[in-house]
Order: structure tokens, then C-alpha cells, then sequence
């Protein structure tokens, strides 16, 4: 009974449902026939239509990957299977039209890459269309038709996907490996081969032991080495340094989508390790042409980084370096005599020769033999003046931020380091501190020209100068490094440029008015320049700090030991502000000194 109903009361009726608002109309819509199939429909309707009427419609693929049962039962026929094989790997004839030669071979590609299990039925179903399409290396002309190997490639890793085991048997027997090696000027052979080597990595894991011995046995690595030879050409290297690097990243970007290399490393990258691997990508690299050389030199230092970063075992590391220490003579000399380019002009004058990357790639290695701290290497760096020559570059291209922050930890690492001929063929042989020295005074000069900025590197010379300073507080007394920073001109440009330069750095950190590097006087300094607001870092005024593009402009893949290490860096930052304190305490000014020989301004003299 309803609430304040008496027994026997009739119930009320259910209040009617409501009526959505044009529902009839919507209702008339449906029933008048105004709803239009789309053409496709209409055509798989009739008795009578081609694969050709079928490629034209603009909603075939949509309807493949819809799964479309009329579409995909057309599709699957062996004589239309058979077709699409032939629109993707044959090439049309000279005076065929444009359907011929680029929509139905592109619509033909995405069908057979639209995961139709119907389709690639009656695909494996069939010897010779099988055979057909995965001869199509073999019996195409060289340079492949890019076009024809991009589709070939994209139905290719489509069946990788989807019948692996299958597709794996056919790219055996078929000796599709080798083929793609003999293209591997084509991007998309580059391409598929990589994927390849994915799929065959992540199924080695699963599979029974010695299921892709096929594969190892075909010496992957070897043949792609040997393709840096100076007579192929630059497409050959660039691509062959893409799949070598691919070997050993965990992040290529070069992969497909679905598919990622193994973290762990793979038998491929201990073939690369192997010493007699390394010799020859090392006499390839330095004996060969000016793109050997770029290329070779991305690989190598992708290897380097891997040693360093894998925190690999000393037996497995120290045979590499071992290679590469051989060969370091050659390399250093490349930073001296680098490879004939043309001049470069640009906003700051002009570049002749220019940086480069092989040369950018050349201090990517020798950073990373430094981390290494092997003593047999770090001798031949003493030996062959390696520091110094990383100096001469620094100071040469003023204007190269990427470059001096590589050299700046390269300078860091060293002087940090426990090696102390390195730290005395730094300061020594490279004449460090003055070339610090030189380059303050250049800088005020050239900033005193209304327009002018400070030069490009000065903030990593600030970085570099207290790391100095730092490490020679650090030794004993008596230690050699306290009496080379004892000098009048080193310990005059402490006290008159580095320490004011760390105040206003300082202050600029905790968003209090600081001074611009680039002017001369505090006051004008501080009438002019305030403290920068919340959005902006302060670091970018001082220090370069690569962005993520920018670091990969050379090749991209810095690895797990990237050069611009954000940890070390906010390590940095927070023991900076002690130095500043430990700079100010541990030298006194003397008022009645003269000033230091070359100083400017700031008379008196710092005594230890």
C-alpha cells in the first residue's frame, strides 16, 4: 500500500514515461530512409565490382580495421591476396596512371597491415605468393624504390607482430637478414632490420636455447662494421652507426613501436665488444673518409658511454679500452687537424674551419675514458697532450655553449679525480690557470663595446675556476697545487673577479639584487638590473645547461651517464655556497700590496 492508503484503495497508475524532446522526429529520420550507407557498402552489395573499385573508396581501411566481414571475406581470396602482394612490391609500368602508381599500392600496404588473421591465412596458405613477396630485396633493383621498401617494410613488421613464429621461418629461409644488409643505404631497410633484431632479442628469452642460432650465425655485427669502409658512401655509414648504436642503447629511437631492445646486453653488443670488433671499427673510423669518421666516431662513443654506464666488469671493459688507448694518438690529433670543411658564417662572425661533430664526438670519448679512471689510459691522455688540445678548443670557439659544457666536466672529472698527472698535464701542459686569467681580461675588453654580451664560455670558466680553487683547498700543505695557486696573478684574480662574480652569482640565487656579469660598475649594475622574476632560472644567465634536443644534436642517445647530470649539478649547487666561504676564509687581502702583475683594479695581494 502507498504511504496514507487505506486497504483495498485502488492503486494510482504509474505516471506515463517521458518523451525525449524530437523524438519523432528522430524516429521519422530512421524510418524515411534519410540515414546514407557509405559508398563502400553499396558496393559490396552488388554482384559485380574489383579490388581496383574497392582500393578507391575512402573508407577501406577504416573498414579493415573495423573488421568488416563482407570487405574481409572479399580480401581474403587468394586471387585478391595474391593482387595486393603485387601493388606493394611490383613497380608500375612508365605510363601508368596515378591510381596505379600510388593509391592502390598505398592502400594495398595498409590492407595487409590492418592485422586481418584472414588475410595472412591466405598469405602463408600460398608458396608462391609468399615466396613472391619476400623475394622482393632480392629481385628489386639497387638503390631501392624508397617508396616500395617503406611498404614492404611496414607489412613486413606487421606479420613480426602478429605471426612471429611463422614470419621468423620464412625470414630464415628466405635469407631476408643478408638482404637487408646488401640495402642498408635504405632507411627502411635500416628500419626493419632493427626490427628484426628486436623481435629476435625479446623471443631469444622465451625460446628454447639455440632457436636463433640462424641469426648469431649470420655476424650481424662484423658486416656492419666492415660497411664503414671508406668505399661506401655516407648513407651506408650514417645508417650502419644507426643499427651498431641501436645494438647497444636500451632507448633507440629508431625502433618500432611494440617492440624495445633488452636492457640487458645482448650477444650482438658482445660481439661489438670483442677486441678484434672494436680494431677494425677503429681503423675504419680513423683510415677512412671524412664520413667514416663522423659515423665511426658516434659508434665508438656509444661504446665508450656502454662500458661506463653498464658498470661493466673490468675483464669485459678494460679489452676495449685497451683497443681504443691504441688509437688514442690518432683521435687527439683530429681535435688539432680536424677533417677540411668549409667556413661557416654566422651572427658571430666567422668559423673557419668549424667545430664540427666529429671533433664534438672525439671529446664525447675522451669524457668518458676519464670517468673510467683506468691508469694505462689516463697515461696516454698525459702522453699525447689530450687536455691540452680540449683547452685549445674551448678557448677557440667562444660561442660553442655545448662544447665548453662537455669540456667543463671533462676539467671537472680530472681535476676531482685521484690521478695527479693528469691534474699537473692540465694545469702544466694546458696552462689552465693562465688561460683563465687571459680570457677575464679579453672579456672585459670586449664587453666595454655598447651591445656586446659576455663571451659564451664565461660561465663555465667561472665553474672551472672554482673547481680550482676547491680542489687546491682540498690538498695538504705543502701540495704542489696550493703553490701554483699561490701566484700573485691567480690569487689577484680570485680576489678581484672570481670572488665578487660568486657574490652576485650568489645573490641572483636567492632572488636578491645582483650585478650583470657584462657591466663594470656595482651600482650601475644594480640600478639597472634587478632580480629576475619567479620564471626565470637564474642559471641561465651564468652556466649553460643543455636542453634535452640539445644534447641529442649530436646522435642523440646520451645514456645513463648524460654529460648534463642534474643530479650532480643540484650537488654542486649546494656545496657552492661553502666554497664561496671557504674562498673568502682561507685568503687575506693585504691593502699595502701592489696589485698583481696584469691585474686590473682591486690593489693588495692575497696571502695564503
Amino acid at each position: 500500500l502507498f504511504p496514507g492508503a487505506s486497504r483495498g484503495a485502488a492503486r494510482a497508475p504509474p505516471p506515463p514515461k517521458s518523451r525525449p524532446r524530437n523524438s519523432r522526429r528522430y524516429t521519422m529520420f530512421w524510418r524515411l530512409g534519410f540515414a546514407q550507407t557509405s559508398p563502400l557498402e553499396q558496393l559490396l552489395e552488388t554482384d559485380d565490382f574489383t579490388l581496383q573499385q574497392v582500393l578507391e573508396e575512402n573508407d577501406v581501411i577504416q573498414e579493415c580495421k573495423q573488421l568488416n566481414k563482407k570487405l574481409i571475406d572479399f580480401l581474403a581470396a587468394p586471387e585478391q591476396v595474391a593482387a595486393l602482394i603485387d601493388y606493394v612490391v611490383d613497380e608500375p609500368w612508365e605510363d601508368s596512371g596515378d591510381k596505379e602508381k600510388f593509391i592502390y599500392p598505398y592502400k594495398a600496404s595498409e590492407v595487409l597491415a590492418s592485422d586481418l588473421n584472414a588475410v595472412y591465412d591466405g598469405l602463408f596458405a600460398s608458396e608462391a605468393v609468399l615466396n613472391k613477396f619476400f623475394t622482393f630485396l632480392s629481385t628489386a633493383e639497387s638503390p631501392l624504390n624508397p617508396i616500395r621498401a617503406g611498404y614492404f617494410a611496414k607489412v613486413v613488421a606487421t606479420l613480426l607482430s602478429r605471426r612471429p613464429d611463422e614470419t621468423f621461418e620464412v625470414i630464415r629461409d628466405k635469407g631476408l637478414v643478408p638482404q637487408l644488409l646488401d640495402h642498408i643505404s635504405t632507411y627502411s631497410a635500416l628500419e626493419l632490420l632493427l626490427k628484426v633484431v628486436g623481435e629476435v632479442e625479446e623471443a631469444s628469452s622465451v625460446q628454447q636455447p639455440g632457436a636463433f642460432d640462424w641469426m648469431y650465425s649470420i655476424d650481424l655485427v662484423s658486416t656492419l662494421i666492415t660497411k664503414l669502409d671508406a668505399s661506401h658512401d655516407s648513407e651506408v655509414h650514417a645508417n650502419a652507426s644507426v643499427a651498431l648504436v641501436g645494438f647497444i642503447t636500451s632507448s633507440n629511437p629508431m625502433q618500432w613501436e611494440g617492440s624495445a631492445m633488452p636492457s640487458v646486453p645482448s650477444r650482438f653488443v658482445s660481439d661489438l665488444m670483442h677486441p678484434t670488433s672494436v680494431s677494425v671499427l677503429l681503423n675504419n673510423t680513423i683510415s677512412g673518409s671524412d664520413s667514416s669518421l663522423e659515423h665511426g666516431l658516434t659508434v665508438l662513443a656509444a661504446l665508450v658511454r656502454h662500458c661506463l654506464g653498464e658498470q661493466r666488469m673490468s675483464t669485459e671493459v678494460e679489452p676495449v679500452i685497451a683497443e681504443v688507448r691504441t688509437r688514442l694518438g690518432d683521435l687527439v690529433q683530429v681535435l688539432s687537424k680536424p677533417p677540411q670543411m668549409e667556413s661557416v658564417v654566422n651572427t658571430t662572425g666567422k668559423l673557419d674551419p668549424p667545430l664540427g661533430s666529429s671533433r664534438v664526438k672525439i671529446l664525447e670519448v675522451l669524457h668518458g675514458l676519464v670517468k673510467l679512471h683506468i691508469p694505462a689510459c689516463d697515461e696516454k691522455l698525459v702522453e699525447h697532450r689530450a687536455l691540452p688540445a680540449v683547452l685549445d678548443m674551448f678557448f677557440q670557439y667562444e660561442w660553442h655553449s655545448f662544447m665548453h659544457n662537455l669540456v667543463q666536466r671533462i676539467v671537472e672529472d680530472v681535476l676531482q679525480g685521484g690521478n695527479e698527472e693528469l691534474k699537473r698535464s692540465l694545469l702544466d701542459d694546458g696552462k689552465l690557470l693562465d688561460r683563465i686569467i687571459t680570457a677575464h681580461a679579453a672579456n672585459e675588453e670586449w664587453v666595454k663595446e655598447p651591445k656586446r654580451s659576455r663571451k659564451g664560455y664565461m660561465g663555465q670558466l667561472r665553474n672551472i675556476a672554482n673547481c680550482v680553487v676547491k680542489t687546491a683547498l682540498a690538498q695538504e700543505q705543502g701540495g704542489w697545487m696550493l703553490d701554483l695557486t699561490a701566484s700573485p696573478a691567480w690569487v689577484h684574480y680570485v680576489s678581484a673577479e672570481l670572488e665578487p662574480e660568486n657574490e652576485r652569482y650568489e645573490k641572483l640565487q636567492v632572488g636578491g639584487y645582483g650585478g650583470h656579469p657584462n657591466s663594470h660598475k656595482e651600482s650601475e649594475e644594480e640600478s639597472e638590473f634587478s632580480s629576475p622574476p619567479a620564471t626565470v632560472n637564474p642559471y641561465d644567465h651564468f652556466n649553460f645547461r643543455p636542453s634535452e634536443d640539445a644534447q641529442n644534436m649530436f646522435d642523440g642517445e646520451w645514456g645513463e651517464d648524460d654529460y648534463d647530470e642534474v643530479g650532480e649539478d643540484k650537488e654542486e649547487d649546494e656545496g657552492e655556497n661553502q666554497l664561496l666561504g671557504s674562498i673568502r676564509n682561507s685568503l687575506k687581502v693585504d691593502p699595502d700590496a701592489p696589485p698583481a702583475p696584469g691585474g686590473g683594479g682591486g690593489g693588495g695581494a692575497w696571502k695564503a
